[in-house]
């Protein structure tokens, strides 16, 4: 079975996806990033936005869908429409960073995305990502209280999501693909009742990232005889 026979049969994604400037992950770039690749940029949005706080970064884009594509054209240096893993256009050891905001959920098999994200950055260079978290609240309680598991065109349970995501099992998944994790840090917390909060309190191995609905994860290629660290719990 091939790439493409998987993506026919599954819908695009809602419009909302290629219009999201995901300015929160700005935070996550290194100091001064001179060539950055942005994986399924939508409509070139987070690239502008890097443009317009590193004016000489040179952002690129790989984006699936040909009308996004063409929109992010005019806001980025490059613009290559096509699947990321056999975009064969991206040059070797070239980035800097390589940022995926909420894509790695929407790939069948992550493990070709992040063999052609290590092949693609430089030396020191850093990956950069965003995942929904399927350890939120809300839909861990429609899980437990509920015992259900239902399907929606946006968020957590979006139908074109094909994986989903823990912090622990993205880190192990990086780890396993020759990626040592810096930090994972949680984005767009809710603010739960007062006693889910004091649960939290009490028991911040069990639930410490259930408040948030998605996770940043910073990481980097393993080099030779570069350690790895432990998942987080």
């Amino acid at each position: 079975m091939t790439l493409n026979s998987v993506y026919q049969n599954v819908a695009p994604p809602r419009a909302e996806y290629y219009q999201n400037e995901r300015l929160e992950m700005l935070q996550f770039l290194p100091p001064n990033p001179r060539r950055l690749v942005d994986v399924g940029c939508g409509n070139g949005l987070f690239g502008a936005a890097v443009k317009a706080r590193y004016p000489e970064c040179e952002t690129w884009g790989v984006e699936l869908m040909a009308d996004a594509a063409q929109k992010a054209a005019l806001r980025n240096d490059r613009i290559i429409q096509s699947h990321f893993e056999t975009a064969d256009e991206l040059p070797e050891a070239h980035f800097d960073v390589v940022v995926m905001n909420d894509v790695l959920e929407h790939m069948p098999w992550p493990e070709p995305a992040l063999a052609r994200a290590k092949h693609i950055l430089r030396p020191g260079g850093s990956l950069i990502l965003s995942l929904p978290n399927v350890q939120f609240l809300l839909n861990v309680l429609d899980l437990v209280k509920r015992n259900d598991w239902e399907y929606q065109d946006w968020g957590i349970l979006d139908r074109t999501h094909f994986r989903f995501y823990t912090t622990k099992s993205a880190a192990r998944l990086l780890e396993r693909n020759g990626f040592q994790v810096v930090s994972i840090t949680g984005l767009n917390a809710m603010r739960p009742k007062w006693y889910y909060r004091l649960a939290f309190r009490l028991a911040p191995q069990y639930f410490r990232w259930m408040p948030y609905l998605q996770f940043a994860v910073v990481a980097r290629p393993i080099g030779p005889g570069a350690p790895a660290i432990s998942c987080p719990p």
